[in-house]
């Protein structure tokens, strides 16, 4: 009858596999999905495949998951531009600092393999693209709302970010500019804020960059 329509209840993540799924990434930057097999991905994991298979029946899952698990180690971004307990600039180059963290290291060839290979995962990505577009419209209309930044259409600026999230997800255009993408995000949203920035701010800015 062939697989089943209804999947099977997946675990929660445990500590454990937390990690072994964190630790995969850099082995998909590197060497990409679709050439390792589920025996490379054990043999660099140190573990054997009889553990693995017992949470995922195939590839796809185990990618699914790893990525899911960056996504969420991502959301902090969004947490930091809204952390009321640190200054409304300050907060914005914390967040900015952690995400280029977290993307450190991704690459066209894994980019180019979710892209053409694992459509359930490069959907999540489209979905955290628009939120996080989202995300920082409201905080450029809480900006303007506090005085912080220049008045500007915010719709119009969050679909920029949008776009340069198309441009960063983009293997082609990576390769083609010969372009990091945590390099890409940090200069991109790093000028664009110096630019909206109210001059009576422009002060704060410098004094937390020289810090």
């Amino acid at each position: 009858m062939g697989r089943k329509s209804i999947e099977k209840e997946r675990k929660s993540l445990n500590a454990k596999q937390k990690r072994w799924l964190a630790n995969t990434m850099p082995f998909f930057y590197e060497h990409g999905i679709q050439g390792p097999t589920m025996n490379d991905i054990a043999d660099y994991l140190k573990l054997s495949k009889a553990t693995i298979y017992n949470y995922y029946e195939s590839k796809d899952d185990l990618v699914h998951d790893a990525l899911w698990l960056k996504l969420k180690e991502m959301d902090k971004f969004r947490d930091l531009l809204n952390d009321e307990s640190l200054d409304f600039v300050e907060r914005y180059y914390e967040g900015l600092g952690y995400a280029t963290k977290c993307l450190n290291g991704m690459s066209s060839i894994y980019l180019n393999d979710l892209k053409n290979y694992f459509p359930k995962s490069w959907e999540s990505i489209q979905y955290y693209k628009l939120k996080s577009a989202e995300n920082l419209k409201a905080y450029y209309d809480k900006g303007i709302e506090k005085g912080v930044f220049r008045p500007f259409n915010t719709t119009l600026m969050s679909s920029y970010d949008l776009k340069f999230f198309n441009f960063m997800v983009d293997p082609a255009f990576l390769v083609a500019n010969e372009v990091r993408i945590e390099t890409a995000f940090n200069e991109y949203f790093n000028m664009k804020f110096n630019g909206i920035l109210t001059h009576r701010d422009l002060s704060i800015l410098t004094n937390y960059q020289n810090n």
